[in-house]
């Protein structure tokens, strides 16, 4: 696969055009929030065009300061996701139905829905059917004033303090500082040659903060600790399998020699202490799914995929059946729950099912209500309980379903009735208010995304950038894949962010920062190809003697 280098002028042009539909996309969100009473906040809406200079900065930076010789499509790719993941997140935290809780989101609620039944009436109803609901033309009830969120970002000074502005000015330092730092061959031989002692450095310390202070795969709140070391773990496995990869491919049967195949495999298998200790199914389908296309990219044997494909399917088809088991086997309650939920959304478990009885009680007690005795009652609380906790999945898929082709418009759908849709769920928002063409938008621009990872990967010059650049790009890919065949009920559930455009800290900042070692790579094939054709032409040209 060959990617031939496009002109830098004509993606700093979709850039911009991204940024112009952008600015449409505020403009329509604002006015139906004013056609539901509340009120978008335009300061919020001019910040997040205005993270077009940055991006216009960085551009320039790249191309002007540091001649950059690669392909700009990954960089357009992702800014066109990150712009529209603002927007829907612009959409969802404004509404105050979404940032509100209990008694204060359904009065939010009927307020919105209250504007919107007298706009239909003022705008719909002729004098006559006016007088006959409210005995005069004049009598009919003023709309709810305009909602306004207790806390949210009206202010310039809102703006400077939230940590909204910072995490995106934080995600593009770090694609520059993955730039910078993954140019140089000098680092890079660093850290092919210290790539043990990197995952080592790493897991130590990550596996104390995942033990201690880690819970339901969470950490401080809602950060995701996986997100931090993601790239230095796949650092440490490039490397290793870069070294290590000629010996591997020295098969019996199918298979490496034992003394080459079980250290790989324990270097390999690092991390599974923290995913269980996190419950974390879906970084671990992530994870161990770019070590498996790293290792086929690089030892390249069919017995061997064979034996790994195989692998593949007993491990996710015990997970499958163990979903419906008596006991646990080992394996965290999450990870039943996922695939449970997965194959029966709408078929509550028995409330003693050993994985669900702990949220049961919880619903409990969170509700204040006391353990019910008649048989009758137990399967009504057990079916509210059940039904509450999948809210998520059911909504995401009413909500894709009711878009359509092309979406109930910016601001009109309900995507705020799904929990955390700005995060796990923002695929079901997007595909609800913009409908299919949207979500195909999304999945071209992250095709475009892998195709130009990919290309990165094949015209690497040595094994550790290549396998390095084929893991960050699987990395995206598969992490979209998750998230997006989740909310489809595709695949479970997993509770995965989508790249570039969910809301979050360290995935934003991480898959920037990916990006930027992409580049980086890219870069770096560009000009290496660049100094071998003038070798070539050099070494072929025949001195001509000049009179």
């Amino acid at each position: 696969m060959k990617l031939k280098r496009t002109s830098p002028s004509l993606h700093l042009l979709l850039i911009g055009t991204i940024f112009g539909a952008a600015l449409v996309g505020y403009v329509a969100v604002i006015w139906s929030g004013a056609l539901r009473g509340y009120n978008p906040s335009r300061t919020v809406a001019a910040r997040d065009i205005a993270f077009a200079v940055p991006i216009a900065a960085a551009f320039f930076w790249l191309t002007r300061r540091q001649r950059f010789r690669g392909e700009m499509m990954l960089l357009t790719a992702a800014v066109f996701l990150f712009a529209f993941g603002q927007l829907v997140q612009y959409r969802l935290f404004s509404d105050p139905e979404y940032g509100a809780r209990g008694g204060a989101r359904a009065k939010a609620r009927e307020a919105k829905a209250q504007t919107v039944r007298l706009l239909n009436i003022q705008t719909g109803y002729d004098d006559e059917k006016k007088t006959f609901m409210f005995g005069s033309p004049t009598a009919v009830p003023a709309k709810p004033g305009l909602q306004q969120l207790p806390v949210y970002e009206y202010s310039l000074g809102d703006i400077l303090k939230s940590v909204n502005t910072y995490v995106p000015l934080a995600a593009f330092l770090a694609m520059a500082a993955g730039f910078r730092f993954f140019k140089s061959d000098r680092v890079l031989l660093w850290l092919q040659r210290h790539a043990f002692i990197i995952g080592l450095a790493t897991l130590l310390p990550f596996a104390i903060l995942v033990l201690a202070f880690s819970e339901e795969g969470k950490f401080l709140g809602q950060t995701t600790p996986w997100e931090g070391v993601k790239i230095l773990f796949l650092l440490s496995f490039a490397g290793i399998l870069a070294d290590t990869y000629r010996h591997l491919r020295l098969t019996r049967w199918g298979l490496p020699p034992a003394r080459y195949l079980l250290p790989f495999i324990v270097i390999a298998a690092m991390p599974v202490v923290p995913f269980f200790a996190l419950s974390d199914f879906g970084q671990m389908m992530v994870f161990f799914g770019v070590y498996l296309i790293l290792y086929i990219v690089a030892v390249r044997k069919t017995g061997q995929l064979a034996y790994a494909l195989v692998l593949v399917a007993v491990v996710f088809g015990t997970f499958f059946v163990a979903s419906s088991a008596k006991s646990g086997f080992g394996i965290p309650r999450r990870v039943y729950f996922r695939f449970y939920q997965w194959q029966h959304t709408w078929e509550p478990p028995s409330q003693d099912t050993w994985w669900w009885q702990r949220d049961y009680e919880r619903y409990l007690q969170a509700k204040k209500l006391q353990p019910p005795s008649d048989p009758q009652e137990i399967k009504q609380r057990n079916n509210e309980a059940w039904f509450d906790k999948v809210l998520q999945q059911s909504q995401g898929l009413f909500g894709v379903n009711e878009g359509g082709v092309l979406g109930e418009g910016l601001g009109l759908g309900f995507p705020e009735t799904v929990p955390i849709s700005d995060s796990d769920f923002i695929y079901s928002a997007i595909a609800e208010e913009t409908g299919l063409a949207g979500g195909l938008a999304v999945l071209l621009a992250v095709g475009v995304f892998v195709f130009a990872g990919t290309a990165i990967a094949l015209g690497a010059q040595d094994m550790f950038t290549k396998l390095l650049a084929a893991g960050l790009t699987g990395f995206v890919a598969f992490q979209a894949i998750v998230n997006i065949g989740g909310v489809l009920r595709l695949l479970p559930m997993t509770g995965i962010t989508l790249p570039f455009v969910s809301h979050g800290g360290w995935s934003l900042i991480t898959s920037f920062g990916m990006l930027g070692i992409l580049l980086a790579l890219s870069h770096r094939n560009a000009v290496t190809k660049l100094l071998s054709s003038e070798r070539t032409q050099s070494s072929t040209q025949t001195p001509v003697s000049v009179r």
